[in-house]
């Protein structure tokens, strides 16, 4: 997937099943000057990610349909080449497991966040000079 160009700002895709939860990092993600999507069907978010090429994709791990796992090795098979922030109310330990499997499957995972989410943390991270040189 194409990298960001100087022609548009940053991009975010959310996905979670929980719509309001998706939209809340939509929200976050505008105030800090991204174009920001979101989606709750796990089943779309490939043809999403290959239509909208986001630099940042925000992932809910509990999704129904395809497992978080299933997920990124269709990611990983799609060639996204974007960062991924795993979100989930899972404890720390899970998230590291799914970061780990994601990383082996040769996608880009630095971000976990567990719900509820601390926006600060959020707009920190979306905001640091180390996403935005990445894009």
């Amino acid at each position: 997937m194409e990298q960001q160009s100087d022609k548009r700002p940053l991009r975010l895709l959310a996905v979670d099943d929980d719509a309001a939860s998706a939209e809340l990092i939509v929200r976050v993600a505008e105030r800090c000057g991204y174009e920001a999507f979101a989606t709750s069907d796990s089943r779309g978010v490939i043809n999403l990610a290959r239509a909208l090429s986001p630099d940042i994709m925000a992932l809910d791990i509990n999704m129904p349909n395809v497992d978080a796992l299933g997920l990124m090795t269709l990611l990983a098979e799609a060639r996204f080449a974007g960062r991924i922030l795993i979100v989930s109310g899972e404890d720390e330990r899970v998230l590291r497991e799914t970061q780990a499997k994601a990383e082996a499957l040769g996608l880009n995972v630095p971000y976990l966040q567990q719900k509820p989410l601390d926006f600060q943390k959020l707009r920190a991270m979306l905001t640091s000079q180390d996403v935005r040189n990445a894009a």
